[in-house]
C-alpha cells in the first residue's frame, strides 16, 4: 500500500508483479533454483515491456535481480531509489516536518554494503526528520541487523539475540527514538531486538514514512 501512494503521488504509470520477490533459492546457495525463481519476474517484466523493476523492500531480491542473474532488458533500481527519484525529480511532495523524534537509519548489507545504496534514504529520510542523527559506525561499516541469509526466517530467536547485542548497544547509544530501515529482513530482527533489549525504539520502513508524510501536489 504505500509502494501503490508513492507511485500514484509521482504520476507513475506502474503494475505489481504476481511473483514473490524474495529469493530462497539464493538463501540456500542454489544457483539454479535463484535463477528459475528470479525468471518468472524476469519473463513478465519482458513481456509486459516495462522499463524499470523496483523490488520493495528485501535486500536479497534486489541483489539477486541486480547483481546475480546477468543483463536483463530494463532497469533494476530498490524502491529507496524510486523515492529519492521522484523526490528529486520533484514528483512527489513530503512534509518536511512529519517526524520530530530523534531518527536514525540502518543500512541494511545486501541494498547497502553490497550494493552502494547510502545517500538514497538519507536524503528521503532528511526530507521528512528533520531531527536526524547517526549511527555509528554506518554505511559499509555499519553492524548487520544480525537477522541477514535467511536467518530470520528460521527462528533461533535466543542465538540472534545473543550474537546481535551489539547492534542492540549501538541502536540504543544512538539515543534516537525511531529506527529506518529498507529491508523486511532488517525490519524484523531489529523489532526483536527493540522487544527482547527493551530499547523502547520504534522501527519503521522507509516507504512507510514516505508514504505518510506525502503532501497533496503543489502549484
Amino acid at each position: 500500500m504505500n509502494a501503490a501512494a508513492l507511485f500514484n503521488a509521482a504520476g507513475e504509470d506502474w503494475t505489481v508483479s504476481n511473483f514473490e520477490a524474495v529469493n530462497f533459492g539464493a538463501f540456500v546457495g542454489d544457483s539454479s533454483r535463484m535463477s528459475r525463481i528470479a525468471e518468472r519476474i524476469v519473463t513478465e517484466a519482458v513481456r509486459l515491456g516495462v522499463k524499470e523493476v523496483a523490488t520493495v523492500e528485501c535486500g536479497t531480491a534486489f541483489r539477486v535481480m541486480k547483481q546475480f542473474i546477468g543483463p536483463q532488458p530494463f532497469n533494476v533500481v530498490t524502491f529507496v531509489e524510486l523515492i529519492d527519484r521522484y523526490l528529486s525529480e520533484g514528483r512527489i511532495r513530503l512534509d518536511p516536518g512529519r517526524i520530530k523524534d530523534l531518527t536514525t537509519y540502518h543500512d541494511p548489507c545486501q541494498i547497502a554494503r553490497n550494493a552502494g545504496v547510502y545517500e538514497e534514504p538519507r536524503r528521503v529520510l532528511k526530507a521528512v526528520a528533520p531531527n536526524f542523527v547517526e549511527l555509528t559506525p554506518n554505511r559499509q561499516e555499519n553492524w548487520c541487523c544480525g537477522g541477514g541469509g535467511g536467518l530470520i526466517s528460521l527462528g533461533e530467536l535466543e542465538f540472534r539475540m545473543r550474537s546481535s547485542r551489539v547492534k542492540a548497544e549501538q541502536l540504543k547509544s544512538s539515543h534516537a527514538r525511531i529506527v529506518v530501515t529498507a529491508c523486511e529482513n532488517c525490519h524484523s530482527q531489529l523489532s526483536d531486538l527493540n522487544e527482547h533489549y527493551k530499547l523502547g525504539m520504534e522501527v519503521r520502513f522507509l516507504s512507510e514514512v514516505a508514504a505518510r508524510a506525502l503532501l497533496p501536489p503543489g502549484p
